[in-house]
């Protein structure tokens, strides 16, 4: 009976469902088209070896940078809209942040040891792993 009452009232329910199938077929084209930070990603290699090759200079390189990372970051904000996951995190810059807040950006510790968040110097870097296996 199933069969029969689809093809039936098809011509009722068949503009209905068609429409609501393209609607269903765009959306996720948007969706895809709005979360993929593939291109932005493959956009910042392509400008970091321009100006390794000497295409572009350092202000140029700036400036491009920046609008990439805006997009990334645009990217990013869309897919915590759309309840996706971010490998990444958010995009953020320590100094934007402090100047942001009105607070000074930290100062390096004594002891030649970068404060925390900052960026470590190869002689001071470690890396601690803990595969939470006891000693025994």
């Amino acid at each position: 009976m199933g069969l029969l009452k689809h093809l039936l009232f098809w011509p009722v329910t068949g503009p209905e469902f068609l429409v609501r199938f393209s609607l269903d077929r765009i959306q996720g084209v948007v969706r895809e088209e709005l979360t993929d930070d593939q291109s932005i990603k493959e956009e910042l290699l392509a400008l970091q070896m321009r100006l390794e090759l000497g295409e572009i200079d350092d202000q140029e390189y700036v400036e491009q940078e920046a609008a990439l990372m805006q997009r990334l970051r645009e990217v990013r904000e869309w897919r915590e809209r759309l309840g996706m996951g971010t490998a990444g995190g958010p995009v953020r810059v320590a100094r934007d942040e402090a100047e942001g807040t009105g607070e000074e950006a930290p100062e390096p510790a004594s002891g030649g040891e970068p404060p925390r968040g900052g960026i470590a110097s190869p002689d001071s870097a470690r890396v601690e792993i803990d595969l939470g296996r006891d000693g025994g």
